[in-house]
């Protein structure tokens, strides 16, 4: 629960009697071992997930079985809000690592939503983000080189997990196969296992036991054009925001900027 209430954090200053609210309609909790369905396509969902520890996937499989994972589920995430529109599930969502998930039944959403206006701003907020994700990997897939849909990926991953965990960590823990980043990136395994051997060679990353090392992000950002406006980590001013009945927790709005000039290219 903790990854779910930095990532709100992220967006709007949240008070104790707002955070007792959310772990009211929180309380039921399901476990999912490695490699099990969480959604499955043409599944109609009645229920919403937050991801409370562990990885998942969002995937579309062709008939042939030929993957491409979409989006990585990662700590603090919430998925799928399609539930809220009792429509047909497009994709599947597969658990990388044993997962814990927080259930949250789509009525009692809605009624969370409407409790306040803070919480339904900062989840309409963290679906923007989502969105801006998945355009992202479109741009990722379509126009970047291997090694710069690598580091690229590597370093919103990084980004996210320090988002959604509170810290400014250089390491990564990586729990991806070579198949399942291939799957994500448009590559082949073979492809994906020999750039990242050039990217240790040349000092980009270092990788032990499933945790990726990335020392220098600024040097890795300029070399894969990595910026985290995309991820818009800001803090909203609320009062803006018309679903924002009450504005007695809106924060004052800052972004990565200062003094009207871009912030340096990776900052955490």
């Amino acid at each position: 629960m903790q990854a779910f209430k930095n990532r709100l954090s992220q967006y709007a200053v949240m008070d104790d009697q707002i955070w007792a609210l959310i772990d009211e309609f929180t309380t039921k909790t399901v476990t999912y071992r490695a490699g099990e369905d969480i959604v499955r396509v043409g599944e109609v969902a009645e229920t919403l997930f937050i991801v409370n520890k562990g990885w998942a996937v969002r995937h579309r499989t062709l008939e042939d079985g030929r993957r491409q994972i979409v989006n990585f589920m990662l700590p603090g995430d919430i998925f799928d809000l399609q539930a809220l529109a009792c429509l047909e599930a497009d994709h599947t969502v597969t658990s990388v690592t044993d997962v814990s998930i927080l259930v949250i039944d789509t009525r009692e959403f809605v009624q969370l939503l409407r409790t306040s206006g803070d919480i339904s701003s900062s989840f309409w907020w963290a679906a923007v983000q989502e969105e801006s994700i998945l355009r992202e990997q479109i741009v990722r897939l379509g126009r970047r080189s291997a090694k710069e849909r690598i580091g690229h990926l590597l370093l919103e991953l990084q980004r996210r997990m320090n988002g959604a965990m509170g810290t400014n960590h250089s390491q990564l823990p990586l729990p991806l196969t070579r198949v399942d980043l291939a799957d994500a990136l448009g590559l082949t395994p073979v492809h994906v296992s020999r750039t990242m051997s050039a990217m240790r060679h040349a000092g980009l990353i270092e990788e032990t036991r499933g945790v990726i090392l990335i020392d220098d992000r600024e040097r890795l950002a300029r070399l894969c054009h990595f910026n985290t406006d995309y991820l818009h980590l800001r803090r909203l001013d609320l009062s803006k925001f018309p679903m924002a009945n009450d504005t007695s927790h809106a924060g004052a709005a800052t972004n990565e900027k200062t003094n009207g000039k871009r912030a340096p290219t990776y900052r955490t």
